[in-house]
């Protein structure tokens, strides 16, 4: 998959607002959706007394949207990461897809 800089990130914005229910609009580079999501889940334990992980579903989700999208496993790339951006995705991506590791 040949892809350029602002393919992957319509694709990943895409992805993004589709599995957080937000406007695409509203996402940059800059976007920290990990905060987003963070935030999103704490909210929604609050609002419903429980503390289950389920409300974490999103990030999984995102994952395996983008990892299905770019046929890419780059899930490991973020795990250290305290945080992660769209522009973060977007240059693992790219780099990725031009080196041929796609499902590596």
């Amino acid at each position: 998959m040949q892809c350029g800089t602002s393919e992957i990130f319509q694709i990943v914005r895409s992805i993004l607002a589709r599995n957080l229910e937000i406007d695409p609009e509203s996402i940059e580079l800059d976007f920290q959706f990990n905060h987003f999501i963070d935030r999103l889940a704490a909210h929604r334990q609050e609002q419903s007394g429980s503390k289950d992980l389920l409300s974490y579903l999103e990030a999984a989700n995102i994952y395996i949207d983008l990892t299905e999208a770019f046929e890419l496993q780059f899930l490991a790339d973020f795990t250290s990461k305290a945080c992660v951006t769209v522009a973060d995705l977007i240059v693992i991506i790219k780099s990725r897809l031009e080196l041929g590791l796609a499902g590596h």
